[in-house]
């Protein structure tokens, strides 16, 4: 059986939402404010267990999620539900017409089929309406405000849609 410690956690969390970037075990440990030794360590009993990979290129050794493992992608789907903030001013039954909802306090991203239009406002909340095809796009292209989004929101629901296009996008970096 499977269990992670927070920092496990942490380091899992951190990789999923920063999948556009080549993260090293420096990166990583500077990022969170953790050692490199205990980064070294986590990062090593995921790769035994083959939920992340580590990539060699040059010196570097580059690690992310392994998509290709069941469990890792499950895990992927948990860590982007999971926040500490209470989101009360969003209701979920008005926007459930989309595929996935991510919110990041002051930015609700929405992302639907291509035929769905929403018509959504929300007070005090900046909402962005895309088909899965433009933020797939919009990721690739490393777009600043998708990408922020996505490292600093909780999704609200779709979360295995959101993983699928996080998927999609790195087979293409």
């Amino acid at each position: 059986m499977l269990s992670l410690s927070d920092n496990e956690f942490s380091v899992l969390n951190f990789l999923v939402r920063n999948f556009a970037e080549k993260l090293t075990i420096r990166n990583v440990a500077q990022r969170l404010n953790f050692s490199p030794a205990g980064v070294f360590n986590i990062l090593k009993k995921l790769e035994r267990q083959n939920i992340v990979v580590g990539e060699k290129l040059g010196t570097g050794l580059f690690y992310s999620i392994n998509f290709e493992n069941k469990i890792a992608e499950h895990l992927a789907a948990i860590v982007l539900l999971y926040s500490d903030e209470k989101f009360e001013n969003v209701n979920v039954e008005k926007i459930k017409q989309a595929k996935t909802a991510i919110f990041d306090k002051k930015t609700l991203l929405l992302i639907t089929d291509n035929i769905a239009v929403l018509d959504v406002a929300i007070p005090n909340v900046n909402v962005i309406v895309k088909t899965e095809d433009e933020a797939i796009g919009l990721l690739r292209k490393k777009d600043s405000q998708i990408l922020q989004i996505l490292k600093k929101g909780v999704v609200l629901f779709g979360e295995d849609k959101v993983v699928d296009i996080i998927k999609n996008c790195i087979s293409r970096f």
